[in-house]
């Protein structure tokens, strides 16, 4: 028998052999069986996981981050101040809802959709009782009449969106930009009216109103109209009801750091491989269904077999998308004069500058602090969150933006803590698309066993995420009673 020698130790042929064939073994990925593979652990893979346990039907989610919740998140400080990071809301009529009353999460409700303004240098504060109220200090008469008829028509095409099938009529209003159909002269919007409309609408998609299809701001400008609707905010903040939701989803059924690299669809079921980001250790699910709730364009980061059919690329790359940026501003408590008006805050306000919209995080009673949340959309989010641009840089602008609309307010900043998010945060539907065209249609179905969801399919906000996570779990339902395999 051979003698071998090793890391200065001798070994014989036999059991060299067999250690190697035992290390070499070990070292595959372990295959994991699961009904239900969930990709994204954000607020649309979270609640796919809620409504499947309450249909009883197993699943394992995986997401490629250390924590789970997506734009969903909360920061916490040392003197026990808090401000939301991704400031994600949740509109009347969103199914968040129902879920958080099922939980009996507590939650507090802002009575309207509408905020404090800047139009022509000036500050509208809103410290009226409803919408139009406001609508009547900011506008003059013949301006609000000609604003009001205009929405009642944004009104009547939005009920006609929520029908199908959509007409061909409607759908051309897909090939022109919001800006330029409400810039038409047969609704005769002042400038100022448009202006209006451009500051209130913009932070909800993110991105300049010149961009979008027409369709897609209608179906923003939704929550604005008539009355508008009211929006409802997790008192203990947005992580709290994320922890509270993933603990009854079952953590042993959630797998974080986890990146999927392929999915592989078979005739009787789809393989995904992923990687552990921490430890580069491959691991192998097999499911009867996939659901991909993260963002259209993280599709281009996985390797599928067979390929994606040319329709479906061609809905994903189509796509286009929105940005924001995050500062948490610390200032000191006499700066609260700056925004208070005769004792009443008039937060948040819409800058339509590198400030974004000022909303106000919470600060504990007695604090030497109170603290900022800017929410910085559009060209000025994108800049901010690209890597070309220091943070030393960053702050210099928004103080520089705060000196221009409170003159003196920058002595007051005690410190500023930055959130930049992904270059595509928001979802968004160019000019030429629609999420109520062919294409968006068409990534509502699935495809063999893969089902697609998040907001990226429906919308821009946390209620489209969860309404998503409903289809998607009706469909899985469907075909698992049907036994249909494709």
């Amino acid at each position: 028998m051979r003698e071998y020698f090793r890391n200065g130790i001798k070994w014989t042929g036999f059991v060299f052999a067999m250690l190697f064939a035992s290390t070499s073994a070990s070292a595959g990925p372990t295959l994991q069986q699961v009904p239900v593979l969930i990709i994204g652990g954000g607020v649309a893979g979270l609640a796919t996981a809620y409504h499947l346990k309450k249909a009883g039907i197993d699943f394992k989610l995986l997401e490629l981050t250390p924590r789970l919740g997506g734009r969903a998140r909360t920061a916490t400080y040392s003197d026990g101040a808090a401000a939301e990071v991704g400031l994600e809301e949740f509109w009347e009529g969103n199914p968040m809802l129902d879920i958080f009353r099922e939980l009996q999460i507590p939650l507090e409700k802002s009575a309207t959709s509408f905020s404090s303004v800047i139009l022509d240098g000036k500050i509208h504060p809103f410290v009226q009782d409803s919408n139009v109220d406001f609508l009547r200090s900011v506008l003059t008469p013949s301006e609000l009449k000609a604003y009001q008829s205009w929405d009642s028509q944004v009104a009547e095409i939005y009920k006609k969106l929520q029908k199908l099938p959509i007409s061909a009529e409607l759908l051309k209003l897909k090939d022109v930009s919001f800006e330029k159909w409400a810039s038409d002269r047969k609704f005769g919007l002042s400038k100022r009216t448009l202006q209006f409309i451009r500051s209130e609408s913009e932070p909800e998609y993110g991105t300049s109103w010149s961009r979008i299809s027409a369709l897609d701001g209608i179906a923003e400008w939704q929550i604005f109209s008539g009355r508008g609707h009211g929006s409802f905010h997790v008192v203990a903040g947005n992580q709290s009801f994320v922890d509270v939701l993933a603990a009854k989803v079952g953590r042993e059924r959630i797998l974080l750091n986890t990146q999927v690299t392929n999915i592989n669809q078979k005739a009787d079921h789809a393989e995904v491989v992923a990687i552990d980001t921490a430890t580069s250790e491959q691991k192998v699910f097999r499911a009867e269904s996939v659901v991909s709730t993260i963002p259209l364009f993280r599709l281009n980061e996985i390797q599928f077999s067979p390929a994606l059919p040319q329709k479906r690329q061609e809905a994903i790359q189509s796509q286009g998308w929105g940005a924001y940026f995050t500062a948490h501003v610390a200032v000191a408590p006499e700066a609260a004069r700056y925004w208070e008006s005769l004792g009443t805050d008039v937060l948040p306000i819409l800058t339509g500058s590198t400030l974004g919209v000022i909303y106000e995080g919470k600060s504990p009673t007695g604090s030497r602090e109170r603290l900022l949340n800017l929410l910085i959309t559009g060209d000025y989010g994108e800049a901010f969150n690209a890597r070309t641009m220091s943070f030393d840089q960053v702050g210099a602008q928004i103080r520089s933006g705060f000196e221009a609309l409170w003159p003196g307010f920058s002595k007051h900043i005690l410190r500023m803590t930055f959130y930049r998010q992904h270059p595509r945060a928001i979802a968004g539907w160019p000019v030429g698309r629609s999420r109520f065209d062919s294409l968006s249609d068409l990534m509502r179905q699935p495809e063999g066993r893969l089902f697609f969801a998040g907001d990226f399919t429906e919308g821009t906000h946390s209620d489209d995420a969860a309404r998503s996570a409903l289809r998607v779990v009706a469909q899985i339902r469907e075909r698992r009673a049907t036994g249909s395999r494709q």
